[in-house]
């Protein structure tokens, strides 16, 4: 029996450009159990051209039992999001990584409604997507794109991935490299203080110009 749906999912922060489209509210959040008919409406309402940009061939159905694999995902390995839209919460886009054997890296894969593209819902799901491959200590993202798909190209190029034809097949591999996220150590918050002390000590006040302690790696 799958689990039980949470109540009040959590949501993640909304960019400024999706918080004005005319469809409100707005909601991104992690795909859960509970989710399985959204996202079987969703794949009945691509072309077969978006479903072939997706799965590399044409799939003609969702299975409940896919749709249900979709969704309930191991969230210490992948992750996966949702873009959903309107008082009826209608599922418009979805991101995902899958992270690879070795663990060290993991594919992205994005589909976006037809009549809801071009307005920053792919960029939204990369950016959070990022954050969680970094905080999962990830070092390497990427994509298969097809040649002819120049808008998800366009976002891979913009958010600073490498770009790498292969000719024979119409597959452009987009790859980017992830920094690990600065960790705070002991020793560094142990000269924070110590500066804070001597502030107070002499008086003085911090400015907004004034120098910042970088982290101590």
């Amino acid at each position: 029996m799958p689990p039980e749906r949470p109540s009040h999912p959590a949501t993640l922060r909304l960019p400024a450009r999706l918080r004005r489209l005319p469809r409100r509210p707005v909601v991104i959040r992690e795909l859960q159990p509970g989710d399985e008919t959204q996202v079987q409406k969703f794949f009945y309402s691509h072309t077969p051209d978006t479903i072939y940009e997706r799965y590399g061939c044409l799939v003609s159905t969702m299975t409940a039992e896919r749709a249900a694999a979709l969704v309930n995902v191991d969230r210490t390995r992948d992750r996966a999001l949702g873009i959903f839209t309107g008082p009826e919460g209608r599922l418009d886009a979805i991101g995902r990584y899958c992270r690879d054997r070795n663990g060290a890296g993991a594919e992205l894969a994005f589909v976006v409604r037809e009549i809801m593209r071009c307005r920053g819902m792919a960029t939204a799901l990369l950016h959070h997507l990022m954050r969680m491959a970094r905080a999962g200590r990830l070092t390497r993202l990427w994509a298969q794109v097809n040649s002819s798909n120049a808008a998800m190209l366009g976002i891979f190029r913009r958010q600073g991935f490498s770009l790498k034809a292969e000719p024979d097949n119409g597959i452009v591999q987009a790859t980017r490299t992830l920094a690990s996220p600065r960790v705070r150590t002991g020793r560094n918050r142990k000269i924070r203080e110590a500066l804070g002390k001597e502030r107070r000590v002499s008086g003085l006040r911090s400015t907004p110009t004034a120098a910042r302690l970088r982290p101590i790696a």
